[in-house]
């Protein structure tokens, strides 16, 4: 199976991946081309990108690659309470590296996505050739009503006491997925499908973690640097040290990707 590990003295995540290649794997990229690396939407999975792998401008001129981030689809992790997006952009950096992977074009999808992929861009520059990003969370969404709803939100999906509770919450979480304005039955259906077999709130710790991103992320704050005319970048973060010491693949290339001091 396709999976990258990635471990620490006290923590654990093997994250799944698939391509656009016949074999599902880095070895039949072409390099020639350029790649893009896919985020998934929150509460789903790289398996709702068909109609990006299914693309052909993009199937025919790229290589494609997707992860199932730590808490998400076929990838396990031990539960943390450092998970955030900073962590995310870690498991992304550490995983590319592990598979060799050129620098990419990263395309995120919807929000904490998007807040993995500025971050995986702060930290790893040399690693992101651009960034494209759809349905950035604005800073409206951590007022109090919108806490207020993810709180109960994830009270009412982890603690569903029969299957009418939990497909009454999913249906409401379908607005939140796919906007208040989506009226296709079968989307809907779908969904909550996925979420029944997926996420039942036996599988609480996954949805606390992704809710908990969204609810926890700190700001991004840009600082011009005395004497230069680069911006210097200062991330105001809670979570100041990846959890990865080590990965469990081959070694590296010569360039790695290295925390700056402000993270580490």
């Amino acid at each position: 199976m396709p999976y990258v590990d990635l471990y620490s003295s006290d923590d654990y995540a093997a994250l799944w991946y698939t391509t656009n290649t016949p074999y599902n794997n880095v070895g039949g990229f072409d390099p020639s081309k350029p790649s893009i690396m896919i985020l998934h939407p929150m509460f789903l999975c790289s398996k709702w990108l068909d109609n990006q792998f299914g693309d052909f401008r993009l199937d025919y001129g790229y290589n494609l690659i997707a992860f199932d981030m730590r808490v998400a689809g076929k990838s396990v992790c031990r539960p943390s309470g450092k998970h955030d997006s900073w962590v995310d952009a870690a498991d992304l950096a550490f995983a590319a590296r592990s598979l060799h992977l050129p620098p990419v074009h990263v395309l995120a999808l919807e929000s904490i996505s998007t807040l993995c992929a500025m971050r995986f861009a702060l930290l790893f520059p040399e690693m992101c050739l651009s960034l494209t990003l759809s349905n950035i969370p604005g800073p409206l969404e951590r007022d109090k009503w919108f806490t207020t709803g993810l709180e109960e939100l994830l009270q009412s999906w982890c603690c569903a006491s029969d299957l009418e509770s939990f497909e009454h919450i999913a249906k409401e979480a379908t607005r939140f997925v796919a906007g208040p304005s989506c009226d296709d039955p079968d989307l809907i259906d779908d969904l909550i499908t996925y979420w029944e077999v997926e996420l039942p709130p036996t599988k609480s710790q996954r949805i606390a973690e992704q809710l908990n991103i969204l609810l926890n992320v700190s700001s991004i704050i840009v600082r011009p640097r005395l004497r230069s005319s680069l911006p210097a970048f200062e991330a105001n973060t809670s979570v100041k040290r990846s959890p990865w010491a080590h990965h469990s693949t081959r070694p590296s290339p010569p360039r790695t990707p290295a925390h700056p001091r402000s993270y580490v």
